[in-house]
């Protein structure tokens, strides 16, 4: 009796604590859903929030709000003069970094949302090809640029050539001893519409290379697991294949005889759902698996050499050498990141192809 007792005190309590608790009513305050940020001059920058706005017809109005700082929080500050209600994070789906901006790095921003108990840690971050701004100002249809913009990123995400990114996984990769982020970079093509360009790569927080849209199928094979991605073969003048619904893995092997090799082993699973040649014959799907094999191995030898020649190690080979030899002096990694040799064996299987003659 004496439990219960106590019990029933503890759960009056809590019920008038609950009662003392500020109340945030959604009709009167402004819920940051994204943000952007450009650098204007050497110690300025432009930041612009994005909030939505729920009209009658169930339709979505952006509303933006702009002003130039030094510091983020200074940012807030001024924005907050600016909206007739106050503004809080706790919506944010999408952050963009300018192209200006990420030049001379972006942890001051990525680290404030760290420390923000109102943003998530899924919240996606990106780069924009131009003005940052500019993609926030844009209308991209009913359901709000905010909402849009996430599932672009999160379409690309798990269905295209994007690899897992979010603002977690950015701070993981910042602090880690071997490894560099990497973000998706947005385009503008019209005032309503986007695309997902291509990959930015950083040393540290500063983007040193950007990576085209067409060898992001490679890169998301070297990090990341596809499960339906899509890929167009050649094979001779006028014949072409597409490989559709397209798995595959990834595993690295750190040589113990010689550290300084690494073999990569991909593998990859697919769907042929297209061929322009005149029949589809069990060799010439073997032609297809073979020749998707050797492009693979090709175009992701390349991409290491192009990171290793722009210093930044996305893949995370520093990080396999921190974990797999005792005792490494990560000091020597800069010199020994550009001696390391890579292998990449690749395995294609198709597995299904329609009808076969």
């Amino acid at each position: 009796m004496k439990f219960l007792g106590k019990l029933s005190i503890l759960l009056i309590l809590s019920i008038l604590l609950t009662g003392c608790v500020p109340k945030k009513i959604i009709d009167n305050i402004n819920i940051e859903s994204a943000a952007a940020f450009d650098k204007l001059a050497e110690d300025k920058f432009i930041g612009t929030l994005l909030t939505q706005e729920y009209l009658p017809d169930k339709s979505i109005k952006n509303n933006t709000f702009t002003s130039k700082a030094s510091l983020r929080r200074d940012l807030m500050l001024n924005l907050q003069k600016e909206s007739s209600k106050p503004i809080v994070t706790g919506g944010v789906l999408v952050s963009i970094f300018g192209d200006k901006l990420v030049d001379d790095g972006i942890i001051e921003f990525v680290d404030t949302y760290q420390r923000d108990p109102g943003i998530g840690a899924r919240n996606f971050l990106a780069t924009s090809h131009g003005s940052a701004l500019e993609i926030l100002k844009g209308d991209y249809g009913p359901q709000g640029n905010s909402s849009y913009l996430n599932d672009l990123i999160e379409h690309n995400i798990e269905r295209g050539d994007v690899p897992v990114t979010n603002l977690h996984i950015f701070l993981r990769d910042y602090y880690m001893k071997g490894k560099d982020p990497y973000l998706p970079e947005i385009r503008q093509l019209a005032p309503n519409k986007v695309e997902i360009s291509g990959m930015s790569m950083f040393n540290g927080d500063k983007e040193v290379y950007i990576l085209p849209k067409k060898k992001m199928f490679y890169f998301k094979m070297m990090v990341d697991n596809h499960t339906e991605g899509s890929y167009r073969v050649h094979l001779s003048k006028g014949i072409d294949a597409d490989v559709k619904s397209i798995s595959s893995k990834h595993k690295y092997k750190l040589s113990k005889e010689n550290p300084g090799h690494v073999t990569i082993e991909l593998k990859l699973v697919g769907v042929i759902k297209e061929y322009t040649g005149s029949r589809l014959t069990p060799k010439a799907v073997k032609k297809i698996e073979k020749k998707l094999e050797e492009e693979i191995k090709e175009e992701c030898l390349k991409l290491i050499e192009t990171f290793k020649k722009e210093n930044t190690d996305p893949v995370g080979f520093g990080f396999l050498h921190r974990k797999y030899i005792r005792g490494y002096d990560f000091k020597n990694w800069k010199d020994d990141y550009q001696k390391l040799t890579v292998k990449i064996n690749c395995k294609v299987r198709i597995a299904e192809t329609g009808v076969i003659d």
